[in-house]
């Protein structure tokens, strides 16, 4: 279907979707999306109709695959429709595969955790099956899949020099052999706390283009590794 239509078209959008149910009485017309086929449940025919008007004006759904299925949790009132859907199709950005609620710890505190988490991946013995390089980012980090014959190492690790400058040479000969040595970048993860619409961290895949290869053990060692981290912080 989806080669058919880009013979036909420049692109497509799949939508999943499961029963459709009668709406609930004074609910708003919402669901809850996810990339893949991952929702089960029925949804209210009102917000798969939604959905559907959505698809025909956002970005994000342009040849993406997804599911709609009914809000584990009700809807803000006070959040209006453009805001949730917004935060919906969000998902599809990447696309993201994880997403959890900040409850204890600051949203600051959360990204200071990232960006030091994020470096255990370049310690000997706590590596991935593919190697990685780490990149600060605003709210959080980037860990960066390199192609097999490169050394991951951490992009930020010599930012820092003493007032005279001393190590300028140093670190510019450490940069040009870091360089040389890198492999090339095979996708990546966009690992952030966010503040808004509320408190949250997020796993979305990143630079995923042509030929870049989905990295499922090493994505999975990756959540496992944050939420157990994330659990002891929020203790």
């Amino acid at each position: 279907m989806q080669l058919r239509a880009l013979k036909r078209v420049p692109s497509f959008s799949v939508l999943r979707v499961g029963n459709l149910k009668e709406d609930d009485a004074g609910a708003a017309a919402r669901c809850e999306l996810a990339p893949g086929d991952a929702l089960q449940g029925d949804s209210p025919s009102s917000a798969v109709s939604s959905v559907l008007l959505q698809v025909l004006t956002r970005r994000d759904a342009v040849n993406a695959s997804f599911s709609a299925g009914p809000l584990e949790q009700p809807s803000i009132a006070s959040v209006s429709d453009e805001a949730h859907w917004d935060d919906q199709f969000l998902k599809l950005r990447g696309p993201e595969i994880y997403r959890r609620p900040i409850s204890k710890a600051g949203v600051r505190s959360v990204e200071e955790f990232l960006q030091s988490w994020a470096r255990d991946f370049l310690k000997e013995g706590q590596g991935l099956t593919t190697p990685v390089e780490v990149e600060n980012v605003e709210g959080g980090v980037f860990l960066r899949f390199l192609q097999p014959g490169g050394v991951g190492y951490d992009l930020d690790a010599d930012k820092v020099e003493t007032a005279d400058g001393r190590f300028a040479a140093s670190k510019a000969a450490s940069s040009a052999a870091r360089a040389k040595s890198r492999g090339k970048a095979d996708g990546a993860l966009l690992v952030v706390a966010e503040e808004v619409p509320s408190p949250r961290v997020r796993v979305a895949r990143a630079e995923m283009v042509e030929g870049a290869v989905v990295k499922e053990m090493s994505e999975q060692a990756v959540l496992e590794r944050l939420e157990r981290g994330l659990s002891a912080l929020e203790k």
